[in-house]
């Protein structure tokens, strides 16, 4: 017998592997695809995925799972060969996304969303957090490689900032790194990402702009932090940053996500060995 459901209830999928861990897809048209493919309805841009990986289709409430052309798909651990019914909790697998067919109501809705951001934001500054952010560079990074688009990654650090917690305490640190981040988030593009690395780091992901648009983006960080004062319980302060970045053209498929992240690490260090509150590379490669 085909499961049915309330009107308030309606069909999602929910990611269950560790990649994008709790993101939910709401079904809200008969017939869906699943795919790498940005033009896919449901995008999962993940190993194993192809392009058109798989569909979903409705039809009086019965939902069917199929598996397009030669892709691996299984539901409940056994190969997709034919068209499948899906029941309520259901386990699909694409490549290596793993998901699970659900009836959920407006509160089970609310209630998975926010499991996700407690999952990929930074708890203190509500930017995103370093897992989120890597699954997301190389994601990035095999984008650019496909379109052959430039990606660059800024790393900033802030100097002496042990100093600030000794000095003022960890409160007044906490408002520092949680002023910081409002800041930083209005120096960024909608499309762009911004995350706290760890401590006082932050990463800067960049997608398709200029070596040069980068390099000016960088400058303008370091003299935006230098020129802000962070007012808080009566105290001023004014703090710098250092900044290493570096950008890749998208055509070099020799250069990894994790080469790209070093390089961009070791140019935040090299920063700050030279005396701090700078950018390296400092000069553009002719």
């Amino acid at each position: 017998m085909n499961a049915t459901w309330d009107d308030d209830k309606f069909p999602c999928l929910v990611v269950t592997s560790e990649e994008a861990l709790g993101t939910v897809h709401r079904l809200d048209q008969n017939h869906v695809c699943l795919g790498s493919d940005k033009q896919a309805d449901i995008y999962l841009p993940m190993r194993g995925v192809g392009a058109f990986h798989a569909e979903l289709s409705e039809n009086d409430q019965q939902w069917l799972l199929s598996s397009c052309d030669d892709h691996l798909t299984l539901h409940k651990d056994k190969l997709v060969q034919a068209p499948i019914s899906l029941s309520d909790g259901d386990g699909i697998e694409l490549g290596n996304v793993k998901l699970k067919f659900r009836v959920f109501d407006q509160e089970d809705l609310r209630y998975h969303a926010a499991l996700r951001q407690l999952a990929i934001r930074d708890g203190l500054t509500d930017l995103y957090n370093v897992r989120f952010f890597a699954d997301a560079l190389q994601k990035e990074h095999e984008y650019s490689f496909r379109k052959q688009s430039s990606l660059a990654l800024l790393f900033m650090d802030i100097d002496h900032f042990k100093l600030v917690n000794d000095r003022f305490g960890h409160a007044y640190g906490d408002f520092v790194l949680k002023e910081l981040a409002s800041l930083l988030t209005t120096k960024i593009r909608g499309y762009d990402l911004l995350a706290r690395y760890g401590g006082e780091e932050f990463v800067f992901m960049v997608r398709e702009e200029s070596q040069q648009a980068v390099h000016e983006l960088a400058h303008r960080i370091c003299s935006d932090v230098r020129e802000h004062v962070f007012n808080h319980i009566g105290i001023r302060s004014q703090l710098t940053a250092s900044i290493g970045y570096f950008w890749w053209d998208g055509k070099d498929r020799e250069t990894s996500a994790e080469d790209i992240l070093k390089k961009a690490d070791d140019h935040l260090y090299a920063a700050k060995d030279a005396g701090r509150d700078q950018v390296i590379p400092a000069n553009l490669e002719s």
